[in-house]
């Protein structure tokens, strides 16, 4: 993937303060074999790496590392667990022998640092909580294995919470993802007001300004747009995860307008 190349190649290690730049370097050294490197800070940004790629490696690192807590939740990591990860990383997300192997890695430097799941969440957080969409899909990934195994543990729940927070994620989001993934619905979850609020409008708006609404918001999260938004590009499933969430919010609106 370019990215990954762009970073190796770059030898950017530890580029960033905060529990994310010690696992970039430290996965950079155990994958080259050797410790960890240091950034060079060219043209304004390290090692000469561009800022979409930066953003690219910031998604993929903070995804793998809140997995590698994730897979912890229930004080052990059992092999169907790894399992999973691993078959979501080559099936679902289709990552190539080079990125998979740098994905594992950080999910066991992850899963070995002191730091916590919301030490990590908080990181994601304040770097992407201006954009609603990144968190979105991040929430999105992190039910995905969460799920992996068929059961919501109550403490994999609370980190996904604890996530929901840092994301500063609005109720209505998580509540439809959690009842997609899940597979039931909590209390008060999924009525016509949160379907609403997944599309960003008030309940009075016009049917011909909501079907414009949802025509923009397809074309958005179409997959072709996906790296401009700085998603790495193996992250495309998650894309296909949002555009059912908006299509199923607008068919429920439709439906109870019978348009």
């Amino acid at each position: 993937m370019s990215w990954l190349s762009g970073i190796i190649g770059g030898g950017i290690g530890a580029m960033l303060g905060g529990p994310f730049g010690a696992l970039i370097g430290a996965a950079i050294g155990a994958s080259m074999g050797g410790g960890q490197t240091r950034p060079q800070l060219e043209g304004g940004y390290a090692g000469g790496i561009h800022p979409s790629q930066q953003k690219q490696m910031l998604f993929f690192t903070a995804a793998f590392s809140m997995v590698g807590k994730l897979a912890k939740a229930d004080g052990r990591v059992c092999d169907d667990e790894i399992a999973a990860i691993r078959r979501i990383a080559r099936d679902a997300m289709g990552l190539d022998e080079q990125t998979r192997r740098f994905a594992i890695e950080i999910l066991n430097q992850s899963k070995q640092s002191p730091e916590t799941f919301g030490d990590y969440a908080r990181q994601f957080g304040e770097l992407f909580w201006q954009q609603q969409d990144m968190c979105q899909f991040m929430m999105s990934f992190l039910f995905e294995v969460a799920m992996a195994d068929g059961n919501l543990h109550p403490e994999e729940e609370r980190m996904l919470l604890e996530a929901k927070q840092a994301f500063r994620l609005p109720d209505a989001i998580y509540q439809s993802l959690y009842a997609r993934y899940v597979g039931r619905q909590r209390p008060g979850s999924l009525g016509l007001e949160e379907h609403y609020r997944t599309l960003g409008v008030s309940s009075d708006i016009s049917d011909a300004d909501l079907k414009k609404l949802y025509r923009k918001k397809v074309a958005e999260y179409h997959p072709d747009k996906i790296e401009g938004k700085g998603l790495p590009p193996e992250f495309i499933k998650f894309a296909n995860d949002k555009l059912a969430e908006i299509n199923a919010a607008y068919e429920a609106i439709c439906k109870a307008r019978g348009i």
